[in-house]
């Protein structure tokens, strides 16, 4: 109650007061409303840049995602392609082993042949294992990284798989 006659004393005294008063006071308040106008609006860009900044680390942090499980699979191909090289020197060890007790001894370019066959296996399993080694130490993926481990792992590819045709297609000719 105390507060309501205390405005109705406050409004008498602007009535009676002079008009430039009152307008001095009108004019105050309509540039305080308009500061805070001009405030409120200078927030609302922030929070919209806020925002589209936000949304911008949002689809950089999904790209990382995607680039590490690119990643990941590439280290799993390559490990594979690794196990596979590491079995293929195995079994060409073994042939090397049966054609030094079965072939005579005077076949020596075979076996010159195999043993240096078995060698670049041998190296080409070494840098696979490397390559896992290195990729499972990474941690930060480029776009260049990423395309140099693509394209070593086809280059790795297409060698054994040449290689294994090649030495499939001489153990046909070696049968006969």
């Amino acid at each position: 109650m105390q507060d309501w006659e205390a405005a109705q004393r406050q409004t008498a005294e602007l009535i009676r007061g002079s008009p430039s008063l009152l307008e001095a006071r009108l004019t105050g308040a309509v540039l305080r409303a308009e500061e805070a106008q001009r405030h409120l609006e200078e927030r609302e860009r922030d929070l919209q840049l806020t925002m589209e900044h936000a949304m911008e680390l949002q689809d950089e942090r999904d790209r990382f995602r995607g680039e590490a499980q690119t990643t990941r699979s590439e280290r799993d191909q390559l490990r594979i392609r690794a196990k596979a090289a590491e079995a293929q020197v195995a079994e060409m060890m073994r042939e090397l082993a049966t054609l030094r007790v079965q072939r005579p001894p005077g076949d020596q370019e075979e076996v010159t042949r195999l043993r240096s066959e078995l060698l670049a296996q041998k190296t080409l399993a070494r840098s696979l294992q490397q390559i896992v080694t290195d990729i499972g130490r990474s941690r930060s993926r480029s776009q260049r990284g990423a395309s140099v481990s693509r394209a070593t792992g086809a280059s790795v590819g297409q060698y054994l798989a040449g290689s294994s045709s090649r030495w499939r297609n001489e153990e046909e000719e070696r049968r006969r």
